[in-house]
Parts: C-alpha cells; structure tokens; sequence
C-alpha cells in the first residue's frame, strides 16, 4: 500500500534515525516494527555515547573504534570489524580524528544496514535519550524518536531487570532525570506513547514514517515476520519484542505496587503525567507521609546494594585497563543479581564472533 503522494526521502547520511526512551518503554519493540521497513535497519543498543564519555579526550576516533571492537554492545551487531574500517576509511583514509568520531557511527551503523540491504541506517540505545543533545551536534539532520510509558509499570519493569536496580528509589529518580534531560528537545523528536502504539499501530506507525520521510509499508505492522537472524540478542527481556504485539497494558502495576511507591512516582515524575496524560491512581487507601517516608526508609539497603556493584563498575570503564566484553557483559548482568530469579533456566549465551 502506497501513499498516492510518493515520498522524497532524505539523504541517509543526513538523517540517521534514533530510536531513545527508557528501559522497559518498547524500543525493543518499536525497533523491530521500524526494521520491517524495506529501506530501513536500525542497529541494536550500540551505546555510542555511553562508551564516549569513558575513553581519554587525547583519543582518536580511529582509537575509539579499535576499542569498541572489544565491547559487548558491538559483538552483538555481527559485524566484521574490517568492514567498519573500510567503511570509515572511506572518509578517512589515514587516521581519523576524533572530530570523526560521528563518522565512526555512522560506519557502523550503515555497515549493518547495507548487511541487511537497507539504505536507511540509524540506532536504538534507551539510554541516549540523556544524550540528544550531543546526537543533534553531530548530525544536525537526525530524526529521533522518543517512545515512552506510564513511569509506574516502567518502574515496576526496571526492577525485574538484571542489569537495572532492584530499587524504588533508584528508578523513580532515573525518571525524574530523564524528563529533564528529554524535555528540552520535545520540538525536535517524534514521540510516541507505548500505549498509543499497542492500541493504534497503524497511525502511530504512519506518523513516525513520515516524520522520518519514508512512505508507508504495512510489514511494518507484522514485524515477528520480517526479524532476520541473530537481529536481537538471546536474552529473554528482549524477545518477547519479537512475538506478536501484546494488547493495551492492563493495570496489574497497581495490584503489585506499594500505594506509597505509587504515589512517590507520581510526585517525582509530576512532568510525564501532566505532559503526556497519563492519569493518576487512585487508591482505596492514600498513603500517609509516615507510610512514604517508611517505603523510601526500606528501600535504602536495595539502593546501596546495587550503588555498590555499579559505581566498581563505572570505575574499571573508564580505567586504562577496561574489561573485555565478556566481563562487562556479565557484571552489567549482575547488578541486580535478584532479577535471575525471574528467568530460572537461562545460561548465558557465547558472545558472537564474527571473523
């Protein structure tokens, strides 16, 4: 089905596409309902900027991309790292700067998308949503797509995750953050509620196709059909993106929640609720400041015990001697080593070596 106006797409250099939100939110999802499109592939997680902040400034861009061949999010993209390379020499023959490093990305970016014969090429990391800034100086063209959801079902999620803390505190103010960090760019994004997709995929799918130029394809509303191999990494928080589309979330977050947890996240997160119309709940019993002040109290152990495995962490990042990508992978995987409960059977898989 073809739009009766055929649509000029940008040049793919100009507009690479990134998908942000926060963990939890459906960009896994919305990720793959993007790459049933024909003409476009967005990478998963390949977490340029969060990599960045941890290599010395006197780096290179060719340096940087030497060491991102070590880390996990790139062993994920089976990717041969000679390809990139001569994808970035393209632009730079010798060695590029580190003014280059966008050209960087964008060899990486485009090295999948040609893999999957797409001319349209970009990235989803949640976690880049607190870089949107620096996204739009390095491609001033780009067209980012901000999914988000309810915070206290986003919460609630978080909690369950291995590699998120197990704490309400921690993920309540991860949030509040986000919102001040997302706010600012609000003109400059295409957003998308998570619940208005699940209930109305074909409009919110129609819009986010024209906001980044391409004409409709209704594959995009059957993705499960169109995931071609080793696309997304084996973890079980991620495939259940590529099963068919759930219905509406229904509202189990209340029966799980603590009421004063409930009401912690509205307050905090006043900005996601008045901003994109998320109701608030209401209880059969509202919650004293004794019962808030009791829930954050409680929640103190939960917060220290994951602030004590991350901050080592961070640390040994942005040391001279940072770990290789299976040992990174398997800390980030245990900050909240609580969360495996919640996957009993798993083992880990190999990471992926591509030759």
């Amino acid at each position: 089905m073809s739009q009766a106006n055929p649509v000029t797409p940008p040049d793919p250099d100009d507009a690479p596409i990134f998908v942000v939100g926060t963990g939890r939110s459906g960009t896994t999802l919305l990720r793959l309902m993007i790459n049933a499109h024909p003409r476009i592939h967005i990478t998963h997680e390949a977490s340029f900027y969060i990599g960045r902040q941890f290599i010395p400034k006197r780096y290179s861009a060719s340096d940087w991309l030497e060491l991102y061949f070590k880390s996990f999010p790139f062993a994920w993209q089976y990717l041969r790292t000679a390809d990139v390379r001569e994808e970035l020499a393209k632009t730079h023959p010798g060695d590029a700067p580190r003014e280059a490093l966008p050209d960087a990305y964008k060899a990486i970016m485009r090295c999948k998308a040609n893999q999957r014969g797409c001319p349209r090429f970009g990235d989803k990391t949640p976690f880049h949503a607190s870089y949107i800034g620096t996204i739009l100086k390095d491609f001033p063209g780009a067209r980012i797509i901000h999914i988000l959801r309810d915070p206290r079902p986003t919460c609630l999620s978080l909690r369950d995750m291995p590699w998120a803390p197990g704490s309400w505190i921690l993920n309540n103010r991860y949030m509040a953050r986000l919102a001040k960090e997302v706010g600012p760019y609000r003109e400059q994004m295409h957003e998308v509620r998570l619940e208005d997709l699940l209930a109305n995929p074909e409009d919110e799918m129609r819009a986010l196709l024209e906001f980044v130029g391409e004409e409709w394809d209704a594959r995009v509303l059957d993705h499960t059909s169109h995931i071609p191999p080793n696309d997304v990494p084996p973890f079980p928080w991620l495939l259940t993106a590529t099963r068919p589309r759930g219905k509406v979330p229904t509202r189990h977050w209340a029966e799980k929640i603590p009421p004063a947890w409930i009401r912690q996240i509205e307050f905090r997160n006043r900005f996601w609720f008045e901003t994109y119309g998320y109701p608030l709940a209401e209880l059969e019993k509202e919650p004293t400041w004794v019962d808030r002040f009791k829930a954050v109290w409680k929640d103190f152990p939960e917060a220290g015990r994951f602030l004590r495995r991350f901050l080592p962490l961070a640390r040994r990042l942005a040391s001279k001697n940072p770990p290789d990508a299976a040992e990174a992978q398997h800390r980030l995987l245990h900050l909240n080593p609580k969360a495996w409960e919640n996957y009993p059977g798993f083992e880990f898989p190999e990471r992926p070596v591509v030759e």
